[in-house]
């Protein structure tokens, strides 16, 4: 299949060295508006002089792609993968989708529009811990899930730049990672979102970079999230720390370890043992771009196509409601 890839400097470098590997892709175009990043990206890729553009419609003029990969930041979204869509490419795209749920109709729209694939790169569903802990939930070996307790804490500083400007910088650009696990670990869409946001004093972030969420599921699953980008120690992993709990036990995932704790009726712990994780040779990355490729070659909707990722996106924005107006939202008129 052959690609434009927008945006190749900063996280773009993850998609320049995957695509560089790629059996089943070819790049046939660059878009970046930094000459420096551009040149770097052509030389990984071998992209010729005449396929660097500094504008997306420019790339798309060349008629040469079958689809375009997005990786600028979440304000441009729309505009890219609208644009894509509409010239007739498929679209790949980081998250989130998109900064409001207007952006996101309109792009939904889009993809309905041009009968083209619109996905979304969810890659944390590919790490190994969050495949181990899917196999084994899948496998019964918890039973059914009651309550589920995630904890995120980063002392991350991205030393400027658009999420450092963010309102809601945690929510709005890394908790849709954990947002969109929490549905594919529990096979469940959110109901409702109680939520609260804030700064601790001695944050570099402007918007509220710390947060607590509570999330009703279908089912009645509760979900419990704690996040922080601005944490003075006792960090997590990017995946966060996870506690599932279901009728026959819990699943902790910690730092890269997951343990298992099998239960009695009556809450005594019969068995502790660690399980080994279900490792890859695949990055998560080719995991979604295999995905993405495939699903095309077979006329079937990705995994993490828009239409399913509209419940993970609509998570975030009912959580940023919620933390703003204090007061419970109802994810269903956002759907």
């Amino acid at each position: 299949m052959r690609f434009i890839l927008i945006g190749v400097g900063g996280f773009g470098n993850v998609w320049v060295n995957t695509l560089k590997g790629a059996a089943n892709a070819e790049v046939v175009g660059l878009v970046d508006r930094d000459p420096v990043a551009l040149h770097k990206a052509a030389q990984v890729l071998g992209v010729a002089q005449d396929r660097c553009h500094t504008e997306l419609e420019a790339a798309l003029a060349n008629g040469q792609a079958d689809a375009l990969i997005c990786v600028t930041p979440p304000t441009l979204h729309r505009e890219h993968v609208v644009l894509g869509l509409k010239a007739g490419l498929h679209v790949l795209s980081e998250k989130p989708m998109a900064e409001s749920p207007d952006d996101c109709a309109a792009m939904l729209q889009a993809a309905k529009d041009s009968g083209r694939t619109y996905a979304i790169s969810q890659n944390y569903r590919y790490g190994a811990g969050m495949t181990t802990l899917r196999a084994a939930i899948d496998g019964g070996l918890i039973g059914k899930i009651g309550q589920v307790r995630v904890e995120f804490y980063k002392g991350h500083d991205f030393k400027g730049g658009f999420r450092h400007e963010m309102d809601f910088p945690v929510l709005v650009d890394m908790s849709i990672h954990h947002f969109d696990l929490l549905r594919y670990l529990t096979g469940k869409n959110a109901q409702s979102v109680s939520a609260s946001a804030w700064n601790p004093p001695w944050s570099n972030y402007r918007g509220d970079a710390s947060c607590a969420v509570l999330f009703e599921m279908e089912g009645g699953v509760r979900a419990l999230y704690n996040a922080s980008w601005c944490t003075q120690g006792s960090f997590s992993d990017w995946n966060g720390n996870w506690l599932i709990e279901g009728s026959r036990g819990t699943l902790r995932y910690e730092n890269g370890v997951i343990e298992h704790y099998e239960v009695d009726p009556h809450y005594a712990v019969r068995r502790q043992q660690t399980l080994p994780l279900l490792q890859s040779e695949k990055t998560p990355q080719q995991h979604v771009l295999d995905d993405f490729v495939s699903a095309i070659a077979s006329s079937q909707q990705p995994e993490t196509s828009c239409f399913d990722n509209i419940h993970s996106i609509n998570m975030v924005f009912g959580a940023v409601d919620a933390a703003r107006n204090g007061r419970r939202i109802s994810l269903d008129t956002l759907t």
